[in-house]
């Protein structure tokens, strides 16, 4: 993923962003717009970032998902849009592998195709990934084998090591 444009948000669109963030994942997600900054990137992907001095904080498409920094004390279990693989597929996940159906151990059943997860390592819970689902958890749940999850983001890439 590469940054082709990036611009400064107005202050009356950072408050729609927060109003959106508010809305759409909830109070405790609010923190990571503490900054006095806030860029829009255009990406070569059909995902933009949302980078608040300059770190990226927020990934969106269709709607927002945070990047890896948002989870990085969290055991992400808890959280809605997770899914766990095991600790074979660690490894693999950690170097931007996609995510295959044998590995999964453990989904959120209101996932659909073209949502973003948030992949977890099964022990601690720790936070591997994000990516984003091929199918439905109902349509992954009774696959057998195959790719299940596109990676989009994983801890060390070049998203988690950028500063703009």
């Amino acid at each position: 993923m590469e940054i082709k444009k990036r611009h400064d948000l107005k202050s009356s669109k950072v408050k729609d962003l927060k109003n959106q963030v508010r809305e759409e994942l909830g109070e405790e997600f609010l923190p990571l717009l503490d900054g006095n900054r806030f860029e829009i990137c255009t990406t070569d992907t059909d995902i933009n970032l949302i980078v608040v001095d300059g770190t990226p904080v927020l990934m969106k498409k269709k709607v927002l998902f945070p990047t890896l920094r948002a989870f990085v004390d969290t055991d992400c279990r808890t959280i809605k849009h997770h899914v766990t693989v095991d600790m074979g597929a660690v490894p693999y996940v950690t170097n931007g592998a996609d995510v295959m159906r044998p590995g999964i151990t453990e989904i959120d059943a209101s996932l659909e195709a073209g949502d973003f997860v948030i992949i977890t390592e099964e022990r601690h819970g720790k936070p591997l990934a994000v990516g984003e689902t091929l199918y439905s958890s109902r349509e992954i749940i009774d696959m057998d084998q195959g790719k299940v999850i596109k990676t989009i983001h994983y801890v060390g890439d070049r998203m988690w090591k950028l500063t703009l």
